[in-house]
């Protein structure tokens, strides 16, 4: 069974592989995508996985975001960097990641940072990176198209005079992607694509009831310190809720001076990032961890590390309860960057997109914006930077909207 494969011989039997990952995120209750990573000079599948931002709670039985950012392909990077010392894994360039759908911006800024060579089967013309099939990645920044171009690979399928048309194209892409001169099968690539589609309305039907709005909520703040919300954000980061900003969309010279700190506390670091909630609470405040793996930002570390706890504490029967009345979606608080991203990063690329994720659909608009940051990027300007967002796919300018906008305490300013 293609589940069970260990070696893999041609485009079409990578394909089977990730769809039947993709069958599992669909039973699951999350996006239907599935990718793999292949050693590209042996066609072994050194890691199999499916998106898993969304999980049934066991108290309620509801789908609820686990972690915005665990699309497949994201996923597979991680894993590559948490094993690749203890399990002599490959370099990048050596190895396909191969993916149901045409990668989101998140997971497609991760692979480019990583360096994967990326092979896929459907079209995403939402939120895949290459939504309009034009192959030149114009959603990028300029120095980041020609290498999209060339580690990226859309693989042949379907067959002329035999299959519908409409699943039937030719390769187009990179010449080290693995299995590119072979052909998917049309009956793959409708299956690649049909699931993903199925399961985007039951998604977003399940996962609508995100968190209580401000106005329900009371604030963990107030809670003792031994209550478990306190203990498990502490765990994570020990002055969680210590600090509080009177109002947490105008960020002041206080959460200033705690993100240098938190900056220069870590080598290498170039960035840290706070996520406040709706009380102004700092709940989370990292800086990159690039000793862990150059996709390891402070805002992936806040956003992933936010969701995960949120979800821990939502499915704990004897705190549900607490959890639902004090903690609620990212969407309502506010995150700020010491310094704006640099817009020729595909780091970058991940962050917005991680976003976008995080967000799941709009922001609720209210001025200032949900992203902020105090200082200019170190490199780049703020309006290559909007220049980026405004030209992400649509999933990102339609949908969740991204926008970014300068503390009206900046030092810069």
């Amino acid at each position: 069974m293609c589940n069970k494969k260990s070696i893999i011989n041609n485009a079409n039997e990578a394909a089977s592989t990730v769809l039947f990952q993709a069958m599992i995120a669909a039973n699951q209750g999350t996006f239907a995508v599935g990718g793999c990573i292949i050693e590209n000079s042996s066609g072994r599948i050194i890691k199999a996985m499916h998106n898993n931002a969304l999980k049934p709670l066991s108290t309620t039985n509801k789908i609820f975001t686990f972690d915005p950012t665990a699309h497949g392909e994201r996923q597979l990077v991680s894993w590559y960097y948490a094993n690749k010392t203890s399990l002599s894994l490959p370099e990048p360039k050596e190895l396909t990641v191969v993916t149901t759908l045409d990668p989101c911006a998140m997971c497609a800024g991760t692979l480019l940072t990583a360096g994967f060579n990326v092979a896929v089967v459907a079209i995403d013309d939402l939120a895949g990176i290459n939504y309009n099939k034009s192959f030149l990645f114009k959603d990028l920044p300029s120095n980041l198209q020609n290498l999209a171009k060339s580690k990226f690979g859309y693989y042949a399928c379907g067959y002329k005079n035999q299959d519908l048309s409409i699943y039937v194209r030719e390769y187009i892409g990179g010449t080290d992607v693995a299995f590119s001169n072979s052909i998917v099968s049309a009956e793959n690539l409708m299956g690649c694509s049909s699931i993903f589609q199925a399961s985007v309305n039951a998604v977003r039907n399940n996962s609508s009831d995100s968190g209580l709005k401000p106005s329900l909520l009371s604030n963990p703040a107030n809670l003792p310190d031994d209550s478990l919300i306190k203990t498990l954000f502490r765990k994570v980061y020990p002055e969680a809720f210590k600090l509080s900003i009177p109002n947490n969309r105008l960020p002041n010279t206080d959460l200033y001076n705690l993100l240098v700190k938190v900056k220069n506390s870590v080598p290498d670091a170039k960035n840290a990032v706070a996520f406040l909630d709706p009380f102004g609470n700092v709940v989370l405040c990292f800086a990159d961890t690039f000793g862990v793996s150059p996709v390891q930002t402070a805002f992936m570390n806040v956003t992933q590390s936010y969701a995960k706890i949120r979800y821990e504490l939502m499915n704990d029967k004897e705190i549900y309860e607490k959890t639902a009345k004090t903690l609620t979606h990212p969407k309502y608080g506010t995150f700020v960057f010491l310094n704006a991203p640099n817009p020729a990063d595909p780091a970058t690329v991940m962050m917005l997109g991680a976003y976008g994720s995080t967000l799941e659909g709009p922001v609720p608009q209210i001025f200032p914006a949900n992203l902020q940051y105090y200082n200019h990027p170190e490199e780049g300007t703020i309006e290559e930077l909007s220049s980026l967002i405004m030209n992400f796919p649509p999933f990102y300018t339609q949908l969740a909207q991204l926008s970014i906008m300068q503390t009206a305490t900046s030092p810069n300013k």
